[in-house]
């Protein structure tokens, strides 16, 4: 069967343009519909649950802790699922159970039901998020892996911005056709309900049925243990998952703890409230920008370099970029926007360079358990570095977080190193499965 393409990506035989252009859309829902709940969740804890702003803090904490224990306990199972059924099947009930879940957060009353359904929505998320990473492992022919890689991202990126910039705004625009301050944010979730429905549609119809490789039998139990066995016995997917660990918890140290260090330095220097969140805003939106005017500059690395030379490379940019924002003065100054350009070029270079290695790594027939993993690792960044973080930016200061995480891309970047010395060469137009 011929391959295709879809424009300098090369796609595996049997996967056509109309499903990479599917997977593309998929992705920019994904993140999208992802980072719209997390935007949107104050304005329920605010406007529904008439949470104080003093208490906001702690029932955010409470409601990201019970979503990531959701997380971490069904995404390798998600990933062996997958190996059985398929990866269209859970991708396109994900994206409805997502849509079900956003139908009752914001009828919630309490904090505790906002939980349940945080948690609920967290089961919809876990098979979305990890059937977005098994299918870019699927699609791309090796030599095109970066590509598609690097595809996805700006996909990512450019959902989570034009999802919350474009759904912030319908409580204003319900509100001036005369409903409820209330009423305006439920419509709000329905309308990303609505959206969800129609993105399952697409996926349904639009992903390549089956998955690669033979279709497992297996019980689900075995495929998980088969995954970890693969895991230890290629060092390159250890340390996939290790460097999973630090790129997916640099994440959070940028969307928590960097708007919060920004609004504090703002009304430190006498900025209102409003004008020191604007600010922060901008840093924040140099910071992703950067990062996606990056990622055809990166693709490139990694389409001619070998994948664990390339996140040797990513995390020395991200170590640089993380302890360089750590150490600065203030993060709104002029002085700071070179260091905020390196960080999201690092930040998105260490993604980058994660999940083409782990693509390339994970074995055909058990790619699904073996990304489940790899997403695991990542959850339990998240978790490590959001309680480290929180501990560190009260008593030390608020650049710590960065630093500690510019301290522990270096460490991981020593291991990679040292594994590609031990392991050598291997040609990024080769696949490990």
């Amino acid at each position: 069967m011929l391959a295709n393409r879809l424009g300098p990506i090369w796609l595996q035989a049997g996967i056509t343009r109309k499903n990479a252009l599917t997977y593309l859309y998929a992705s920019f829902f994904t993140i999208g519909i992802v980072s719209f709940t997390s935007f949107m969740q104050p304005y329920v804890l605010a406007e529904n649950l008439n949470i104080p702003s003093d208490q906001q803090g702690g029932a955010t904490g409470m409601l990201s802790f019970s979503y990531e224990l959701v997380m971490l306990a069904l995404l390798v199972p998600m990933g062996a699922l997958a190996d059985k059924i398929g990866r269209r099947l859970i991708y396109r009930l994900g994206f409805l159970w997502v849509g079900g879940a956003l139908v009752i957060f914001p009828l919630a009353q309490d904090l505790y039901q906002l939980i349940v359904c945080r948690m609920l929505f967290a089961v919809g998320a876990a098979a979305i998020t990890s059937m977005m990473a098994t299918v870019l492992a699927d699609y791309p022919q090796e030599r095109s892996r970066g590509n598609l890689v690097a595809a996805s991202g700006i996909a990512n990126g450019l959902g989570a911005m034009t999802l919350v910039i474009v759904m912030s705004r319908l409580p204003a625009i319900f509100a001036d056709f005369g409903y409820s301050t209330l009423l305006s944010g439920r419509l709000t979730y329905w309308v990303a309900t609505s959206l969800c429905i129609a993105t399952a549609i697409i996926v349904g119809r639009g992903l390549a049925p089956g998955k690669p490789g033979k279709q497992q039998k297996k019980p689900l139990a075995q495929l998980m243990r088969e995954g970890l066995q693969a895991t230890r016995a290629n060092p390159r997917i250890a340390v996939a998952c290790l460097e999973a660990f630090v790129a997916r918890g640099d994440l959070i140290v940028i969307s928590t703890f960097f708007a919060l260090w920004a609004n504090q330095a703002g009304q430190a220097q006498g900025l209102g409230l409003e004008e020191a969140i604007r600010k922060a805003a901008v840093f924040i939106i140099i910071i992703q920008g950067s990062s996606l005017v990056w990622a055809p500059i990166w693709a490139v690395v990694l389409g001619k370099v070998d994948r664990l030379t390339a996140v040797v490379g990513a995390l020395i940019i991200a170590s640089v970029g993380y302890l360089w924002v750590g150490f600065s003065p203030s993060p709104i100054a002029s002085a700071f926007i070179p260091a905020a350009i390196l960080l999201g070029i690092g930040e998105f270079s260490a993604i980058m360079s994660g999940a083409a290695l782990i693509g390339q790594a994970a074995p055909e027939d058990i790619r699904g358990s073996v990304i489940g993993l790899f997403n695991f690792c990542g959850s339990i960044g998240i978790l490590c570095i959001t309680v480290i973080g929180g501990i560190v930016f009260d008593a030390w200061m608020p650049g710590a977080p960065f630093v500690v995480v510019g301290a522990l891309n270096f460490c991981v970047c020593i291991v990679a190193f040292l594994v590609r010395r031990r392991v050598g060469y291997q040609s990024p137009h080769s696949s490990s499965a």
